[in-house]
């Protein structure tokens, strides 16, 4: 198949690769960020690679996929890192802009690892992707932010139901930027959650809440470190256990923190936590 591109978070990526380059691109959502193949992307994804073992320990294992599937991510040489999955293949990261897979036969599986060659690439030119279900309205974003099953999606929803004009961006995985001239982006992308939005946009980014279940409704705006440790177990959890990764992902979240506040929300399910989150952002 001739090679393809994507725009995802304002950055283009150029994909090559034979049978898997097709069906990455049926993927879901996938179309929505397709765009001709460019001539100087800002990174590569090859597909249907050979790759050699890795040269390196290992860093950290995890599931993925619903907890089905398994991961380990290991040091490969001075400048890399690579993904081995239990059903099979690897992804190599180099330490520049590329990113090579092997053939994978699981679908769900292709589909992660080309999440995870962006979201690890995506971090040497200011971007982040964050676990979240993101919200839009009067034109910026609200990005809620917790562990799965603390009530992302439901709180987003209650937004979209009760408060006006308020849509879904994405409810998995937004991209996040630090622009040139100081602000704070949020872009939709094609790797969304429970409710799968894949959206081609970009707002300004308004706030970020934590949500926490609780008996009552209450909000509070964070400190500088009590908002770094909120926002940081929502970035990719893989890039905490290398300094080399954490080299780069700690000034994206700093400067993330610095820029936009960062709420902690104790609530119910209902219409009362929609309007408080709302108000408190929004201020009416």
């Amino acid at each position: 198949m001739p090679d393809a591109g994507l725009i995802i978070g304002g950055l283009t990526v150029l994909l090559t690769g034979g049978d898997s380059l097709a069906r990455l691109l049926a993927v879901p959502g996938m179309g929505v960020f397709r765009t001709a193949a460019p001539a100087n992307p800002d990174m590569v994804l090859h597909l249907d690679a050979d790759l050699p073992e890795a040269d390196g320990s290992m860093l950290h294992r995890f599931s993925y996929d619903g907890d089905t599937k398994e991961c380990q991510l290991l040091a490969d040489g001075d400048d890399g890192w690579r993904y081995t999955f239990s059903t099979g293949g690897s992804l190599r990261i180099d330490g520049g802009n590329t990113a090579s897979c092997s053939a994978l036969a699981d679908q769900s599986t292709l589909r992660f690892a080309a999440w995870l060659a962006y979201s690890m690439l995506a971090t040497r030119l200011g971007r982040v992707a964050v676990h979240s279900s993101t919200v839009v309205c009067r034109g910026r974003a609200v990005m809620c932010l917790g562990e799965s099953g603390t009530g992302k999606s439901t709180h987003t929803h209650l937004w979209q139901k009760h408060i006006a004009g308020a849509t879904l961006l994405n409810d998995d995985s937004p991209i996040v930027a630090v622009t040139a001239d100081g602000g704070v982006e949020v872009y939709g992308s094609p790797w969304s959650g429970k409710e799968p939005c894949f959206r081609q946009e970009h707002y300004p980014l308004a706030a970020l809440i934590r949500i926490v279940q609780r008996p009552e409704n209450s909000i509070s705006r964070l400190s500088t470190i009590e908002a770094f440790t909120a926002l940081q177990p929502s970035c990719p959890p893989s890039m905490m256990y290398d300094e080399r990764l954490l080299d780069r992902v700690v000034p994206i979240i700093s400067n993330i923190i610095s820029r936009v506040p960062v709420y902690r929300l104790g609530c119910l399910p209902d219409a009362d936590a929609a309007h408080l989150s709302y108000s408190t952002v929004y201020g009416s």
